[in-house]
């Protein structure tokens, strides 16, 4: 009953592969599922039994930049959409975040989660200004954060080179 047009997805529909299977089969709106996809195997049954149009790749479930990177890649080889997301973040998260979406191109990036509001806790500088709609991410060492050191504590562990 959704107008023509519209540009709308069911993200997450349903908690369980059986019932998002069988909802694919039913429905004709475009449907992302994110918490159901956490490893490349979510990710591969996701894409081989086509029950989803993309992914809600969130950066912490998939295990970091280096696994939310490889959950790319295979999306992009199979023309998934992708969102990419976290559940919860601060600064240096969105940071994960932002960079990770500069690296999909458009036509497969449905969007980026700017998660800094989720947290009331500032715990690093990240200086990407939002400009038409897009962040544009620095170009420094690693994500390009200020970290406030004191916000972070007392490191768990050291390693000595």
């Amino acid at each position: 009953m959704l107008p023509e047009g519209l540009d709308f997805v069911l993200e997450a529909p349903c908690r369980t592969w059986r019932e998002t299977i069988s909802l694919r089969r039913r429905c004709a709106v475009p449907i992302m599922l994110d918490e159901l996809v956490q490893q490349d195997d979510d990710l591969m049954r996701m894409i081989s039994e086509d029950v989803a149009d993309g992914i809600g790749l969130k950066v912490s479930k998939a295990g970091g930049l280096t696994r939310g990177r490889r959950h790319r890649d295979i999306c992009l080889a199979a023309g998934v959409t992708i969102s990419v997301q976290d559940t919860v973040g601060t600064t240096i998260a969105f940071a994960a975040i932002a960079h990770l979406g500069a690296t999909v191109p458009e036509r497969h990036l449905r969007c980026i989660l700017d998660c800094r509001g989720m947290v009331s806790i500032e715990t690093a500088g990240f200086d990407a200004p939002i400009v038409g709609g897009g962040v544009l991410v620095p170009n420094r060492p690693g994500l390009g954060l200020t970290v406030d050191p004191d916000r972070l504590g007392e490191p768990l562990e050291t390693w000595a080179s």
